[in-house]
C-alpha cells in the first residue's frame, strides 16, 4: 500500500480580486512544485500537483471555487512544506489577502480509521497548553520573555497582581487542539476586547482587541518553559500594586538574614 500523503486544498476567493491577481497567484502556485526544495537533498520534493475550477452541478461546494491536489512522499515532507519551507510560506503570505475561505484535507489512500497527524512545532515556535490540557497552541515569539500588565482588568480576570503577556501578529498564533470560548468586554479604548479561554478549565489563552485587529495578546505564562522566562517589560505601571516590589525586597532580605519566611 502506498504511503504517499495527498494534500487537498479548496479555496473561496474574494469577489473583488482582479484577473491579474488570479493569473499571478496561479502562476506562483504552479511554480511551487519546482521551487520548493528539500532541505537535505536540495531537490524538488512535491511528487505531483493538480489544480482546477469547480464545475460540479451539485450545490454542495460551500462557495469553494478552485481545488488543488498535491502529493508528498511522507508526512515529514508535508510537514516541512506547511511549516518551514520558505518558498511556500512566502507564497501563503502573499495569497492570504486573495482568499476569503478555505478547506484542507490530508488523506493517505486506503486509511479510513486511526488518529490524525500531529502538527509539528516549528523551530521558531513555542508550545502552550491550558491547565486541563484540552487546548494546545503554538506561537512565534521574537523574544522569550514576559511583558507584565498591571491594568485593573487583568488583575480582575486573573485574580493576581498582574498578567504575563506578549503582543504578536495574529497569524503567529496557531490553535493546534481543542476549542475556545469567548468573553467580550469594553477596553480602555472603548472598543471590544475578546478573551479566548478554555471552556473546561477557564485558562485564558489570548485576547484580541478591535483596537489592534492584526495583533493578539498571548498569555505567556502558559507556554512550555514559561516559568523560566524573564520579565522584559511592563505596561500600565501606574496600576502596579505597591507591595509587588516590596515583597521581592522583603523576601530577599529574609534570605540574606537567614530568616525563614
Amino acid at each position: 500500500m502506498t504511503s504517499t500523503i495527498t494534500h487537498i486544498v479548496l479555496f473561496k476567493y474574494r469577489p473583488d480580486i482582479t484577473w491579474h491577481d488570479f493569473e499571478a497567484h496561479f502562476a506562483s502556485f504552479t511554480g511551487l512544485q519546482r521551487k520548493c526544495l528539500h532541505p537535505r537533498t536540495g531537490k524538488p520534493y512535491m511528487l505531483s500537483m493538480r489544480m482546477g475550477k469547480n464545475r460540479s452541478w451539485e450545490p454542495f461546494s460551500k462557495g469553494m471555487t478552485h481545488g488543488f491536489v498535491l502529493e508528498f512522499a511522507s508526512q515529514d515532507d508535508l510537514d516541512y512544506y506547511l511549516t518551514e519551507d520558505p518558498v511556500h510560506l512566502a507564497f501563503s503570505q502573499a495569497a492570504g489577502p486573495l482568499i476569503e475561505d478555505s478547506l484542507v484535507v490530508d488523506i493517505r489512500d486506503g486509511i479510513l480509521f486511526g488518529p490524525k497527524a500531529e502538527r509539528p512545532i516549528g523551530a521558531d515556535e513555542t508550545k502552550g497548553s491550558c491547565h486541563c490540557g484540552r487546548v494546545v497552541w503554538a506561537v512565534k515569539l521574537e523574544n522569550k520573555e514576559h511583558v507584565l500588565c498591571h491594568c485593573d482588568t487583568c488583575k480582575k480576570l486573573g485574580g493576581g497582581p498582574y498578567s504575563c503577556n506578549q503582543i504578536v501578529p495574529k497569524e503567529d498564533l496557531k490553535i493546534l487542539e481543542g476549542e475556545l470560548n469567548t468573553y467580550t468586554y469594553k477596553g480602555a479604548s472603548g472598543k471590544d476586547v475578546r478573551c479566548f479561554y478554555c471552556g473546561n478549565c477557564t485558562s485564558h489563552v489570548y485576547h484580541h482587541q478591535d483596537a489592534m485587529p492584526d495583533k493578539v495578546i498571548v498569555r505567556t505564562l502558559l507556554l512550555d518553559g514559561g516559568s523560566d522566562m524573564t520579565a522584559g517589560g511592563e505596561i500600565f505601571p501606574e496600576g502596579r500594586l505597591k507591595w509587588v516590589r516590596d515583597l521581592a525586597d522583603s523576601l530577599q532580605d529574609g534570605l540574606v538574614n537567614g530568616e525563614k519566611r
